[in-house]
């Protein structure tokens, strides 16, 4: 309906027919305002956003960046493997990775009769063998063809680190020689032999970092080695022998 239709309609009816004619021009002024003001086009408000929405889009988003970073891991502590007879976690036999990260150096254990486990296969009978990083960065070996058990528990896949140069697994290998546990060097000594091993192979974009200063109870340096922001860490741990 246009502006004449609808002061002919009130024309016709003249609901203020009967009553002051002041009050009523000014009553028909006041619904013809009405109707121009309700009839002029109004900008459209703003949309509200949903904070909370958008928050847990987000979270979610996040939560599957992280669930994807996490399927797959390469190890970050180099010390040791941990073989294991089942898949409780339970009994972990720790071998050294003198022939570098692979699950398939848990293999030894089970054809030597050092880990055993009928249930799992008989006497010197090596079982598939499925590795998994937990949160510490350690290869954990479990006795399974089932490639799903590293989700289950809580740990990432094994990805083998085959992008990694041969100059760095060098430097890994020579530095599980000089700085462990049983060594125990004091962390400048420590930082000064992985700086040194660097050196000479000729690596210059790694760095070496102490992740934390040692403590009376933690004085002897691990190693860790982060490719993403190539550091090798120096770790404090508790002394392991005399």
């Amino acid at each position: 309906m246009n502006e004449r239709d609808i002061f002919d309609a009130l024309r016709e009816v003249d609901p203020a027919g009967r009553i002051d004619p002041q009050a009523a021009a000014r009553l028909k002024a006041r619904i013809r305002s009405r109707v121009l003001t309700s009839a002029q086009p109004q900008p459209a408000r703003p949309r509200l956003k949903k904070p909370a929405v958008v928050i847990l889009v987000a979270l979610l988003a996040l939560a599957a960046i992280a669930a994807g970073l996490y399927l797959t891991r390469q190890p970050t502590q180099i010390s040791g493997i941990g073989c294991t007879e089942d898949l409780t976690l339970d009994a972990v036999h720790v071998v050294e990775p003198t022939d570098g990260l692979d699950p398939q150096r848990c293999a030894a254990l089970w054809a030597d009769g050092t880990t055993t486990n009928p249930d799992i296969a008989p006497p010197g009978q090596i079982p598939p063998l499925v590795g998994c990083v937990n949160d510490t960065g350690t290869l954990i070996v479990l006795p399974t063809n089932d490639q799903g058990v590293c989700e289950r528990l809580g740990m990432a896949v094994f990805a083998s680190p085959s992008d990694a140069t041969s100059s760095i697994i060098e430097v890994q290998d020579r530095l599980i020689e000089q700085i462990n546990p049983q060594v125990c060097p004091s962390f400048d000594d420590a930082t000064r032999l992985a700086e040194q091993a660097l050196a000479d192979a000729g690596i210059e974009d790694w760095t070496v970092v102490v992740s934390q200063p040692p403590t009376d109870q933690q004085p002897c340096p691990s190693l860790a080695f982060d490719s993403a922001t190539r550091q090798i860490l120096l770790v404090p741990i508790d002394r392991i022998g005399p």
